[in-house]
């Protein structure tokens, strides 16, 4: 954790990096730590009288109070700045007044506790070492300064100017240093925003670990999970999110091939998704990163799209490919039992007059309680498919010529019932073609042919069945 970027906020610059709310929780574990230490054991100091002992330690514990509570309210940069300000200018106010308190003999922890508040100071924010150096110089002026006046101690300029250079230069050269880390740190950021970014966008959960505890997770990861930014400090470990039985490989496994799983949700529900895990070593402990990707809704929009494939968008029919298949399947079935299969072609009588008198929104709406009828006098057996047009198909196995005329006059009456359009009643009629296998062909191609041929026959007939008649090409009422 270092300056203005964490290493681990480097995919959403709007929300203030984990690493600085843990470190600067510790940092307030220990001032009330040193401020219970100043009440209890002050007074064997011999700089330190009642008055300093409880002074002291209400500074300690009330600047560690104030800090605890701004570093609890960060959500963005802009908060996570001015806490880091806050948190700065409390240090040197502590260093500061103990600079004071033990004006007669300073300490050398003393001068210890201010070079790290100069450390602290860079990697809190930019210029923030220089100006902490700037802050306890002025400070160590004015004790010595106090120390020469009010307590007559003597303080050679030599000295006053080694304290005063130690200071100021350790804050110039962390404040020299520390830009160009943040530089390179800006620099990966450029490079793996991108990547991170795309991550995103194509819906894949990115999962940073560390030592089983995760550190770092996307946008994508929280759209699957639930979670938030501001759950990471308090997030379950990998054991707690992932359940995945044997699948998951190994520790230390340098296998990388995806396995799956399932995830635990904010909620406690589970998602199935695959799992694709590359280790890397930091730090003596185990860095995972995981690359999640949810199965439930990938597997939900595959079958979507081979649904859209093999359906009519409309009428929500088989189309032409899957009759081509079921029709395919159907003649093999029936050539191995010796059995009969029906073929109907069906085409709508007066439909384009609904067209061109109430418009294709009318014309939809016939055709969706077409395909509605048809579906409603289906076997389970059978198929209804629309070719296209006001053209349907049914499929009927198991089903000789007695049975499909039976079902073509039914067809017929029950078609021609008005269907009620935007309040008006429309009528349609239906011209239909009978072809059976074996005696019209022994094929799907074949069978069509036939269909389509006695189904022109009955329109030009003016409407009702007909049947296909082998070798005399003529049909049948």
């Amino acid at each position: 954790m270092t300056g203005h970027a964490s290493t681990f906020a480097i995919a959403d610059r709007g929300s203030a990096p984990i690493e600085d709310r843990r470190l600067e929780r510790v940092v307030g574990v220990l001032r009330f730590v040193a401020a219970a230490a100043i009440l209890l054991f002050g007074q064997a100091l011999p700089n330190l009288g009642p008055v300093f002992v409880l002074v002291l330690g209400i500074f300690f514990g009330g600047y560690g109070l104030l800090v605890s509570l701004t570093w609890a309210r960060v959500r963005t940069v802009d908060d996570r700045e001015q806490a880091a300000r806050f948190t700065l200018a409390a240090d040197i106010s502590l260093v500061g007044f103990a600079l004071f308190v033990f004006a007669p003999d300073p300490s050398w922890t003393i001068y210890v506790c201010g070079f790290l508040v100069i450390a602290s100071g860079g990697f809190r924010f930019r210029n923030g070492a220089l100006l902490a150096a700037a802050s306890l110089s002025l400070t160590y002026v004015v004790v010595m300064v106090f120390r020469a006046s009010a307590l007559a101690i003597p303080m050679t300029a030599a000295q006053v100017a080694l304290h005063l250079g130690g200071y100021l230069t350790a804050g110039a050269v962390l404040n020299a240093v520390l830009p160009g880390l943040d530089a390179l740190r800006e620099r990966d950021h450029e490079t793996y925003k991108p990547i991170l970014q795309a991550h995103d966008d194509a819906g894949d959960a990115v999962l940073m670990t560390d030592a089983g505890r995760p550190i770092y997770w996307n946008k994508a990861f929280e759209a699957l999970t639930g979670y938030t930014a501001a759950d990471q400090s308090r997030a379950p470990s990998i054991a707690d999110l992932v359940v995945g039985g044997e699948e998951v490989p190994r520790g230390g496994s340098d296998d990388h091939r995806a396995f799956r799983v399932q995830v635990r949700t904010r909620d406690a529900n589970l998602v199935e998704v695959d799992v694709i895990r590359r280790r890397a070593r930091a730090d003596e402990n185990d860095r995972d990163v995981w690359l999640l990707r949810d199965v439930t809704t990938r597997e939900r929009a595959e079958a979507d799209l081979r649904d859209k494939a093999l359906h009519d968008a409309l009428t929500g029919l088989p189309n032409r490919v899957l009759l081509a298949d079921r029709l395919t399947s159907a003649i093999a079935v029936a050539q191995r039992q010796d059995a009969a299969l029906s073929l109907l072609l069906l085409d709508l009588d007066g439909f384009k007059g609904v067209n061109d008198t109430w418009g294709h929104h009318a014309g939809d709406l016939v055709l969706i309680e077409i395909a509605s009828r048809l579906s409603g006098t289906l076997r389970e057996s059978d198929t209804a498919a629309r070719l296209g047009g006001d053209e349907f198909v049914l499929l009927l196995p198991a089903t000789p010529l007695v049975g499909a005329v039976e079902a073509a006059r039914a067809l017929v009456d029950f078609i021609v019932a008005p269907i009620t359009v935007d309040g008006r009643q429309v009528t349609v009629g239906a011209s239909i073609g009978i072809a059976v296998f074996p005696n019209h062909g022994r094929d799907a191609e074949v069978l069509l042919a036939a269909a389509d041929s006695a189904m022109y026959e009955a329109k030009h007939s003016g409407g009702g069945y007909r049947t296909f008649r082998a070798h005399i090409g003529s049909t049948q009422p």
